[in-house]
């Protein structure tokens, strides 16, 4: 059987998940693992029996594979991604690609130029229940969609503190998700307003007080185009709230709701004028998992199956956020320019 060879880069807490999920792919095999902390690299790699261990990046690109798994912080992934690609190598990086859109735009440029992929999470457009609501879309059960909303939060990560440091904040951590599945359902963001604020300046983090920068509570209105609207909420200061259902599609015919999370899907209750209690779909998930991204561009780069998870989705992406926090800082509308092809294209 064709396996891709895979290193990844950044042993935290985020690693003995997506380490958990190559080890049980078929089409994956991981030949090294990277910390700056040698002892957490070697932990990792002594738990999921990787053969080798490097301190750095540099010794890392040393090693002979051909996909790059980026899992450190969000703040660092735009330098790495631009390494991994400039040696020549695949890689799948952790939401976001970068913080800037031109940064975004160098890796595309970069990739292409050495021939190889950028892939990035979330991985959300590849889940049984993102294909539901694009097939229910693209027959018509809803007649002519009209809005959208989609929310994400909780009380805030008590661990890590580059999420509330400058580049950090729920707008690349949480409404990353429902901004990559919306845009994925219903087309490119055209334009994007948006409000943000901190409700907090301070956190306990690791066991310590730390200064807060990046806004925690965010709101965000994106235009579609033909009339059709999208929102997204997302916050670091939302306690417990109804999580039944956070995706909700409408149109003239009836609704779509994601039951439970874009990243956990439970299924999809489709209601119309003949069913308003609602129809259950798509209620088995086959085994999707939020953690199998880099897994699915292993099988797909030892096979060549296709995979929805492109590129030029996530730099979307980057652009609809880089926009947003424009929007909220300026207080008017932002347009977006960047487009992609749809992920289930019928």
């Amino acid at each position: 059987m064709a396996r891709t060879r895979v290193a990844v880069l950044g042993c935290g807490s985020v690693s003995e998940h997506y380490l958990t999920d190559l080890r049980d792919c078929p089409h994956a095999d991981v030949v090294a693992v990277a910390d700056v902390d040698p002892d957490r690299a070697r932990a990792r790699a002594a738990e999921f029996g990787v053969p080798r261990t490097c301190g750095s990046l540099d010794e890392l690109l040393a090693v002979d594979f051909e996909l790059l798994v980026n899992l450190t912080p969000m703040q660092q992934h735009f330098g790495h991604n631009l390494a991994g690609l400039e040696a020549g190598r695949h890689v799948w990086s952790e939401k976001p690609i970068a913080e800037s859109v031109a940064d975004g735009r160098r890796l595309l440029d970069t990739a292409a130029a050495h021939g190889v992929t950028l892939f990035a999470a979330p991985n959300a457009v590849t889940s049984p229940s993102f294909r539901c609501l694009a097939e229910q879309l693209a027959a018509g059960r809803l007649g002519r969609v009209s809005c959208a909303r989609a929310r994400y939060g909780h009380e805030g990560p008590s661990w890590g503190p580059w999420f509330y440091q400058a580049g950090g904040g729920p707008l690349f951590d949480l409404a990353v998700y429902n901004l990559t599945t919306l845009t994925g359902l219903l087309g490119p963001a055209l334009g994007v307003m948006a409000m943000s604020g901190r409700t907090r300046d301070e956190r306990s983090v690791d066991g310590q007080v730390i200064r807060a920068e990046a806004d925690d509570n965010l709101m965000i209105l994106l235009d579609h185009g033909d009339a059709v609207f999208s929102s997204v909420a997302s916050g670091f200061g939302y306690g417990p709230h109804d999580e039944t259902a956070t995706l909700e599609i409408i149109g003239s015919e009836g609704s779509l709701s994601l039951l439970g999370w874009d990243w956990e899907p439970h299924g999809v209750i489709l209601r119309t004028h003949a069913n308003r209690a609602g129809e259950l779909l798509c209620e088995d998930q086959h085994g999707y998992q939020w953690r199998s991204g880099a897994s699915q561009v292993a099988e797909a780069l030892a096979t060549g199956k296709p995979t929805p998870l492109v590129a030029v989705h996530a730099f979307h992406v980057l652009e609809v956020m880089a926009a947003a926090t424009e929007s909220a800082a300026a207080g008017r509308r932002v347009p977006v320019a960047s487009r992609f092809p749809a992920p289930w294209a019928g």
